[in-house]
């Protein structure tokens, strides 16, 4: 199976998006870096928050060692992030930077720089 990579470009671009989505939806992207850093906090695969967001199979990135009660709370927070009335926003700016995968686009959102993630493919 063959995966893309995303390049330099299209990590500067989805940074460029992330950031005109932080000044248009401020409540949004604190939400979502709540849950993000959640996500990274609970050592959670950003494809499972990613799927969670939207509504995809989960098999890949399912939590195995993680206790029932921890995931529901997990499971919980996405569900808030996924009520606010401008996921909508987040979910188009996921489709578009698919190519940059879930794990870079959170890691984006965190701060990271686009140059540290070109070509890194051990995070999920």
């Amino acid at each position: 199976m063959t995966s893309m990579i995303a390049g330099l470009n299209e990590l500067y671009e989805a940074k460029e998006d992330l950031e005109t989505l932080k000044h248009n939806s401020p409540d949004l992207c604190e939400h979502l870096v709540h849950v993000v850093s959640l996500t990274r906090q609970l050592q959670l695969k950003y494809g499972y928050m990613g799927s969670l967001l939207m509504d995809d199979e989960l098999p890949e990135y399912e939590p195995k060692f993680v206790r029932g009660s921890i995931l529901n709370l997990y499971q919980e927070e996405v569900q808030g992030l996924k009520n606010h009335s401008e996921i909508d926003k987040l979910k188009a700016l996921m489709r578009k930077h698919e190519k940059v995968r879930d794990s870079k686009l959170f890691l984006l959102t965190l701060g990271a720089k686009p140059e540290l993630l070109q070509g890194s493919t051990i995070i999920k």
